[in-house]
């Protein structure tokens, strides 16, 4: 665990901007055509790795990043996937802990009726973590988190999971993505990605502009629905790598990590 989350930090250290995201990126959206071998070959040899634009040429330094990233992407996925729960797993450890899980109703009976069990883990350590320190949080956002610095406004463009203190200039907010069932996922997946990235882009931005660090965490969970949906669960990893997540906590890790982490930053 240490390796993993010491590399992680060096990915971080390039910065969100940085030109290597986009090729990442990029290689993410032809992945089924091409390997990360036969990628940065071609990149290296100033290929057209567009197709269509022989003026797109990688530099030398973002095409050594690409092949050094790759060089222990499986061993961080490996981790990541190996920390994903059951369900059963996942509300065993609610029960043992004292949090009361709800639970996600759908009209048909037929449809599996999924627990939040990492929403009350999640909501459970922060409550204890906040209380022992009296601090507000907000455990089930009904509205969007806003901060104003400086005559700056900047509203998130959904509602989030929680944030700490408060809806108003919070700190700390996070995002959860847990899905149930024996399904294999679906698009859902997807566009769990697609809105944590823009949530964590639109923080950065603001950041840069207004001086003021906030704390974007992402958990995920569910084994049977996240482990068939790899090239989801690796952009997440790229996301975590590049910096607009904060911190990626998955499956288990909210047991062993996300009070530790709310102490240290409390």
């Amino acid at each position: 665990m240490h390796n993993i989350m010491t590399n992680n930090e060096k990915w971080q250290q390039l910065g969100w901007r940085h030109p290597f995201w986009d090729v990442l990126r990029y290689y993410r959206s032809i992945r089924g055509r091409t390997n990360s071998d036969a990628f940065y070959e071609r990149i290296v040899s100033c290929n057209d790795i567009l197709h269509d634009n022989k003026n797109f040429q990688v530099p030398r330094e973002v095409a050594e990043i690409f092949k050094e990233y790759f060089e222990t992407e499986q061993a961080r996925y490996n981790f990541l996937e190996a920390q994903l729960r059951l369900e059963d797993e996942a509300l065993s450890y609610c029960v043992s802990s004292g949090f009361q899980v709800g639970t996600t109703s759908t009209q048909s009976r037929d449809h599996h009726q999924s627990s939040k069990s990492m929403i009350a883990s999640v909501s459970g350590i922060a409550q204890r973590v906040c209380g022992s320190k009296g601090i507000q949080f907000d455990p089930d956002p009904q509205n969007r988190c806003v901060w104003i610095n400086d005559n700056r406004l900047h509203v998130t463009s959904r509602n989030l999971d929680g944030a700490i203190p408060g809806l108003t200039n919070p700190e700390i907010i996070w995002e959860i993505k847990e899905y149930w069932g024996k399904t294999k996922g679906g698009s859902k997946m997807s566009d769990a990605v697609y809105e944590c990235q823009l949530v964590g882009r639109e923080l950065r931005e603001y950041e840069e502009k207004c001086n003021k660090k906030i704390m974007h965490f992402v958990f995920l969970d569910g084994k049977d629905q996240w482990s068939h949906r790899k090239s989801d669960l690796k952009r997440f990893i790229d996301l975590w790598c590049q910096g607009l997540i904060d911190t990626l906590f998955v499956g288990k890790q909210v047991e062993s990590l996300w009070e530790k982490t709310l102490e240290k930053l409390l």
